[in-house]
């Protein structure tokens, strides 16, 4: 998603409110789960309007992109957490593993349903999809718990993504016989797909403009589906690397839920700084030599 300033006030809203309403609320994780659904949902939504000759070609090009970046970010964070100072233990114990499943599963589902309703009943889904991020944000702010020295792990999700990305561009520019400042813009967008997909379609054709939306796309997603199943292991580190950019939005609630707690803070800030990260180093990069 672009950077937009009103998730941050619909998230200090949640938070103040969250403040003066201090007792568990059982009707906020239901909420926000529901609320994730629609969002989902929205998305599959938002795909409806690419010719189907285009995806049928596209997607499994993006998908094996991003299975690419997602792999060799989850490696690079495990590697980086063997280092001293591990990432405290999540303040709660995280979902069982029957409970990973339906919740995984259910995403699937919400983006399938999205996509044929888009198909069926065309409808603007791109202008949903910011309020249902506001709404999204401000149930997260409710429950959120804000840890300044979580602050101090940052580097180790930065490190593993921009890495990955890195490593991921490079790999797939020399397998795929793509130019090589399109494969880096398309990683380093760390799944801001409203910005890489446009950039690169300007720059380098409608066809590679896709594959680039397509993976960055399909890295949010696959960062909430998988949540569920290696928050356990990667923690609200792991899962911040994961989402890249969308750690400071779309994926922030799948970080607390299924990784720690505790990681708000540090999922923010690592999203804030990709993102602008993103803004920065894309426009240089499609400005290179293709």
């Amino acid at each position: 998603m672009a950077f937009d300033p009103f998730l941050y006030v619909a998230l200090a809203l949640g938070f103040l409110a969250g403040r003066l309403w201090p007792r568990p609320s059982p009707w906020t994780p239901k909420l926000t789960l529901v609320t994730v659904a629609v969002l989902v949902g929205l998305l599959g939504a938002s795909l409806a309007a690419v010719p189907s000759a285009d995806l049928l070609l596209a997607i499994p090009l993006a998908l094996g992109f991003t299975v690419l970046v997602l792999g060799l970010t989850i490696g690079a964070y495990l590697l980086l957490a063997r280092s001293p100072a591990p990432s405290p233990p999540p303040a709660h114990p995280s979902p069982s593993s029957r409970a990973r499943v339906p919740i995984s599963g259910s995403l699937v589902v919400a983006l399938l349903v999205g996509y044929l309703a888009g198909r069926l009943v065309p409808f603007p889904s791109d202008q949903a999809i910011p309020y249902a991020l506001y709404v999204l944000l401000a149930l997260v702010g409710f429950d959120l718990h804000w840890d300044w020295n979580a602050l101090r792990e940052i580097w180790r999700p930065l490190t593993a993504a921009v890495a990955a990305a890195l490593v991921g561009g490079v790999l797939f520019a020399v397998a795929a016989g793509v130019a090589l400042p399109v494969a880096l813009a398309t990683s380093l967008a760390f799944g801001w797909y409203s910005l890489s997909g446009p950039l690169v379609a300007a720059r380098a054709g409608a066809v590679l403009g896709l594959l680039a939306f397509l993976t960055n796309f399909f890295r949010e997603n696959l960062t909430m589906l998988f949540a569920p199943v290696l928050g356990k292991r990667l923690r609200g580190g792991g899962l911040t690397a994961m989402g890249g950019a969308t750690a400071m939005d779309t994926t922030l609630y799948f970080v607390t839920r299924y990784g720690d707690e505790r990681a708000a803070s540090l999922s923010l800030a690592s999203g804030l700084l990709l993102t602008l990260a993103a803004s920065l180093v894309l426009p240089a990069l499609l400005a290179l030599p293709l």
